[in-house]
């Protein structure tokens, strides 16, 4: 896919209709932990504030062509503040597969090192999840270790 992928701060009023139906999604609540709960609007956009003022944990919403069709997060975990932890949705169903999730985590990766200073980016992927796994692989992360119910990939080197 050669179409413009752009991160920005995910924002409360990010949160539409189309946005809800996401939580929705059969795809969505099978690999999405935070999906598998009541995923109202009021519950959504709480999450969203609550990890606002957080400096550990940063949420974007991804954009294509200025239309916002999925979301990354980063996190840093409390005691590893060296590695960021990355964890991807692609909303928009038809641009599943379709090289935005690779755009994204690569862009979610740099401000990673960049801002956090991190010596370590990891994934954490259900092994059956080949869609985010290949996402990821494509972004040069390779399994660095099986831990399940979950697979961890580790960022190689940006590309």
């Amino acid at each position: 896919m050669k179409a413009r992928v752009t991160l920005r701060p995910l924002r409360p009023e990010d949160v539409t209709r189309a946005y809800e139906a996401w939580f929705r999604e059969p795809e969505v609540k099978r690999w999405i932990a935070f999906a598998k709960r009541r995923s109202t609007r009021r519950v959504l956009i709480d999450y969203i504030r609550e990890r606002h003022g957080n400096p550990d944990v940063m949420l974007w919403g991804i954009f294509v062509h200025g239309h916002h069709v999925g979301n990354i997060k980063a996190e840093r975990p409390p005691l590893y503040r060296s590695k960021a932890v990355l964890g991807l949705m692609i909303g928009e169903r038809r641009l599943r597969g379709m090289g935005v999730g690779p755009a994204a985590i690569r862009q979610a990766a740099r401000w990673c090192i960049r801002h956090w200073k991190v010596g370590l980016v990891v994934a954490g992927v259900h092994p059956f999840n080949t869609r985010s796994m290949r996402a990821f692989e494509k972004s040069v992360f390779q399994v660095a270790n099986l831990d399940p119910p979950r697979v961890w990939l580790q960022l190689e080197k940006l590309k």
